[in-house]
C-alpha cells in the first residue's frame, strides 16, 4: 500500500473515531488535544469530554502516527475542516509538572500519594 493511500485511510479512521466519541451529549464539554510525543517519536490526537459540574474528564485517542510534518499537517487540516472544537496543543518536552511529587491532579479529579524516594 502506498503512502497516499495509508494517509487517506488514517484520516478516514480518525474522522470515524471522532464521530464515534463526539456524541453531542447534553451538558458535556468537548475539546481536542494534539500531543507532540517526543518519548515515542509520534503525534497523537485525543478527544476530551467532561460533563458539566463533574471533575473527571475522559479522553480517547482518535489518531496516532509517526512524527512527519507533512502527515501532521494533513491530519490537522482534515480535522479542522471536519470539526469546530477548540484544539489544545501539548509537547512532551515541556511537561506541565515534571516534578516527581504530584500532590493533586485537578484535571483527572483525584489526588496522588507521593512515593517514598529514599
Amino acid at each position: 500500500m502506498d503512502e497516499a493511500t495509508q494517509l487517506r485511510l488514517g484520516i478516514k479512521l480518525m474522522l470515524s473515531q471522532y464521530d464515534h466519541y463526539f456524541t453531542r451529549a447534553p451538558h458535556t464539554r468537548y475539546w481536542l488535544v494534539v500531543v507532540n510525543n517526543h518519548f515515542e517519536d509520534c503525534y497523537s490526537i485525543f478527544i476530551y469530554l467532561q460533563r458539566f459540574k463533574a471533575k473527571l474528564s475522559k479522553s480517547y485517542e482518535i489518531a496516532g502516527f509517526a512524527r512527519d510534518k507533512g502527515q501532521y499537517e494533513h491530519y490537522l487540516a482534515s480535522l479542522k475542516k471536519h470539526s469546530n472544537l477548540s484544539i489544545e496543543y501539548r509537547d512532551t518536552r515541556y511537561l506541565i509538572c515534571p516534578d516527581k511529587y504530584i500532590q493533586k491532579d485537578p484535571i483527572h479529579g483525584h489526588g496522588a500519594i507521593p512515593t517514598n524516594t529514599t
